[in-house]
């Protein structure tokens, strides 16, 4: 017999307890299947207790629907300091906890069984724990009567230990076998803390509900989706708002009055306007939005005029304008002579073109210029240093020599042409004089000069321009309105906290991967695979390989080591990132980060890592970034992508080459080399406002560092941690800046506003030009979102239906198109 309902189940919650949740129940409970009476909280003795929706409001909807399965819901609200009393049996707690279960099923003996709601559990340490804590509860339960029903509700976990919220004590395997149902609580990604958008983004719905049919049983499996959501207010900060979060909830009803001019930011009174707005509808995420009160928005990649190296990318869905290098700016006034690399004359060992000369042994080179009128130059010389150990040349002028040299692992121009200054408001009478190059070190290249009036050089990051044509809008008495406060520009910006100052970015995508004159193999082999089938100009890649790679370079010392590794099917031993005789790696047998020097083990923590299967180790590896940061005598260690600190050791040495080592063939698809003592701050950026005024935004105050403000960059002059050096944080998120209130800017006209990053890795999402009065970014759920996504449920994932947090909240019309249950 074919069952019409497979896949198509419902489950819903009594929560809310309003009015419309009611009428849900009285003209749709034939849409239900599965209810949870969310009426019991537990404490951290275990005691359950009785609380909001009272049972005998609910008997009338219980008799009335018989064939709904109506679940006892436990929950203890989030509070971890609760679960974990009963995950560990705390003074009795568990033993408590499951004779309350017992208690409560005998007090409502028609209940179809419990629905366990346990919030907030630790990390993946206490899993063991927490899975015998479920298995104890299953238990329980079934003995006390093998047909009442257990549903838990369980985070999202992309895989193991891949929860967004820390909830990293589930697994999905090890509870398979300890429930009837599962219900994935896959909303929540955005919150009232978060920055705005949908509150169950594809991505995090896709990653979740692929791996979880492969560890769990989808016939047991609601998938969950939220009725709700979320009404961000973004024309100011929250602590100015008077708010701990921007975030309001919205019911679908609440959203409707929004786009209908019902309700405003004055209290829902003048002076703002009351605007009817329409919603816009997020395509990748099957998700309305909405933006109330925002005369003109744009994203990053809408500007005007960028320059470089400002670039557009997009992540998400979201086309944004971002850095990831500094380029020099330079400038030269008039230039009198613009001499190329093609000497007069020249001895030694030399290399010459037009383009490039480079000297070797003894090598040097003449070239004569003219002027035609004495007076005041600025001289730039345009250099080239290779490579770390390529780094030293003299340059004279009419004899007076100039050393040009550069020591900084973290130099930004490093195997790249850059200008420099020779002589600056230096005299010249008319006639011919001479710029002499010699060699300091082999290898270095130059490439010419120019006379000019002036010459200054800066580093930069480029920049944006917008343009914002605010218009009127015509309120709900027909009257075209604007802010009568004034306008306020926000801009939505990732910022970064400071990485390692950049020595060397490899993701072995270029086009000649690992050359000879940068790499090189100190044992084993390696090689470079790239995805022949990509379109990209830089295709994703990975290296692999066993033995040693190194950077073909022997005096290194203090550094900071990243490396991104993955574990294909056949390996085994250890693998990770070396210094001289420091060895920072996975040791697969014994499931531990350890540091070695020599043969001596100096550290280890202890985690958990896993192989990449043949047929994933290309498309979906498991990846794991591990690093390393010497100083001096100590070395930290760090792993994850959130650069945790693991364990310190003290060592005794480490210098000389530097790179990835393993035992046996193994996977690499990042390995980056930073400076130890300096750092590169992802933060602060410029505007020129619409009305002309300019604020400077993100720069952070540090002590226990000098900073170079050329470059942006701040050296730490003590072995501390990063963080140690402020007490601001940065968020990990998109946040908001505001600016002040724009009184002259008014509708009808058009303005531009010009966005100046000062530090790479700044994203420019999104600008909006809002009523000063108040603006925000409004996400909601509607019937034709959650009933895409039952669909998906049902077809694509083949799980056993949908579950929707909660009753009361949605949008009525959902009911229409669901099937009946009976």
């Amino acid at each position: 017999m074919i069952d019409k309902l497979k896949g198509k189940r419902i489950m819903v919650w009594t929560f809310m307890g309003n009015t419309r949740m009611y009428q849900a129940l009285q003209s749709y409970g034939d849409r239900i299947d599965t209810v949870g009476l969310f009426s019991f909280k537990v404490r951290a003795t275990g005691e359950i207790y009785e609380i909001g929706v009272s049972i005998s409001s609910m008997l009338t909807y219980i008799n009335q629907y018989p064939h709904i399965k109506w679940l006892l819901t436990i929950s203890n609200d989030g509070t971890n300091s609760i679960f974990k009393a009963l995950r560990d049996n705390t003074n009795g707690a568990q033993d408590m906890f499951l004779s309350e279960i017992v208690r409560i099923m005998e007090k409502y003996p028609w209940c179809s069984g419990i629905d366990i709601d346990l919030e907030k559990g630790d990390d993946y340490s206490t899993h063991a724990a927490s899975t015998a804590m479920f298995c104890n509860i299953y238990n329980t339960v079934k003995a006390y009567d093998s047909t009442k029903l257990m549903n838990i509700c369980l985070p999202g976990m992309t895989s193991v230990n891949g929860s967004v919220g820390g909830e990293n004590w589930c697994v999905y395997a090890d509870l398979n076998n300890y429930c009837d149902t599962v219900s994935i609580m896959s909303y929540g990604m955005a919150w009232a803390g978060s920055a705005p958008g949908p509150v169950s983004p594809r991505s995090w719905l896709e990653g979740i509900y692929d791996y979880a049919v492969t560890v769990i049983n989808p016939e047991k499996i609601f998938f969950g989706m939220p009725a709700y959501g979320w009404n961000w207010r973004i024309h100011d900060t929250p602590e100015n708002l008077g708010r701990t979060y921007r975030g309001t909830s919205n019911t679908y009803y609440a959203a409707k009055y929004w786009m209908t001019g019902i309700y405003n930011f004055t209290d829902d009174a003048p002076p703002q306007p009351f605007i009817p707005i329409v919603a816009y509808w997020d395509d990748n995420n099957k998700v309305p939005w909405a933006l109330p009160h925002v005369y003109d928005y744009m994203e990053g990649r809408d500007a005007i005029s960028y320059e470089y190296p400002q670039m557009q990318e997009t992540y998400n869905g979201r086309h944004y304008l971002t850095a990831y290098s500094k380029q020099q700016h330079t400038e030269f006034g008039t230039i009198y002579i613009d001499h190329d690399a093609m000497p007069d004359s020249y001895l030694g060992v030399v290399s010459v073109s037009e383009t490039m000369t480079t000297l070797g042994d003894e090598g040097e080179a003449t070239y004569n210029f003219s002027v035609s009128q004495s007076g005041t130059y600025d001289i730039a010389i345009q250099l080239c240093y290779p490579f770390w150990d390529k780094n030293s040349i003299y340059v004279s002028l009419d004899g007076d020599i100039v050393h040009f040299s550069e020591s900084r692992l973290w130099w930004p121009y490093w195997r790249t042409t850059f200008w420099t200054t020779l002589a600056s408001g230096v005299s010249l009478s008319v006639g011919t004089h001479t710029i002499t190059i010699s060699v300091g070190v082999n290898g270095v290249q130059f490439y010419g000069f120019k006379v000019c009036s002036s010459f200054s050089e800066e580093p930069t990051v480029g920049e944006a321009t917008y343009r914002l044509a605010p218009r009127q809008f015509k309120d709900v008495n027909g009257d075209m309105v604007g802010p009568a406060t004034g306008f306020k520009l926000t801009l939505e910006m990732l910022r970064r906290k400071p990485d390692s100052a950049l020595v060397w970015y490899e993701d072995f995508r270029d086009d000649t991967p690992l050359p000879e004159s940068y790499w090189t193999t100190l044992s084993g082999q390696w090689s470079v695979w790239q995805d022949g089938s990509s379109i990209e100009t830089r295709p994703y890649s990975q290296l692999e390989g066993y033995g040693e790679l190194a950077w073909n370079y022997n005096s290194f010392s203090d550094i900071h080591l990243r490396a991104q590794i993955i574990f294909p099917e056949n390996f085994s031993g250890k693998a990770g990132i070396f210094l001289g005789n420091l060895f920072c790696c996975f040791n697969y047998g014994t499931q531990a980060i350890e540091l070695y020097e020599g043969a001596t083990l100096k550290g280890s923590y202890f985690t958990s890592f896993s192989k990449t299967t043949d047929e994933d180790l290309r498309s979906n590896p498991n990846v794991y970034t591990l690093e390393m940061r010497k100083r001096g005598n100590t070395v930290r260690v760090y792993s994850s992508a959130s650069h945790t600190l693991r364990f310190t050791a003290t060592v005794s040495s480490g210098s000389g080459y530097a790179g990835i080592r393993s035992d046996s063939n193994v996977n690499c698809q990042l390995l980056r080399l930073g400076d130890a003592w300096t750092y590169e701050p992802y933060e602060q950026f410029d505007v020129y406002m619409p009305d002309g005024s300019f604020k400077s935004y993100g720069r952070i105050s540090r002590s226990h560092c000098i900073w170079d403000n050329k470059f942006k960059v701040f050296t730490l002059t003590s072995d501390i941690e990063e963080p140690s050096t402020r007490t601001e944080d940065i968020s990990l998120d998109y946040d908001f800046f505001h600016s002040d209130i724009m009184t002259s800017v008014a509708c009808g006209n058009d303005y531009t506003a010009r966005i100046v990053p000062r530090d790479i890795n700044i994203w420019i999402s999104r600008i909006f030009l809002g009523d000063a009065d108040g603006f925000s970014i409004l996400y909601y759920q509607d019937v034709d979102s959650l009933v895409y996504w039952a669909n998906e449920a049902a077809y694509r994932w083949k799980l056993r239906g949908m579950c929707i947090w909660s009753l009361g909240q949605e949008d009525m019309r959902l009911w229409e198109w669901l099937p009946k249950q009976t």
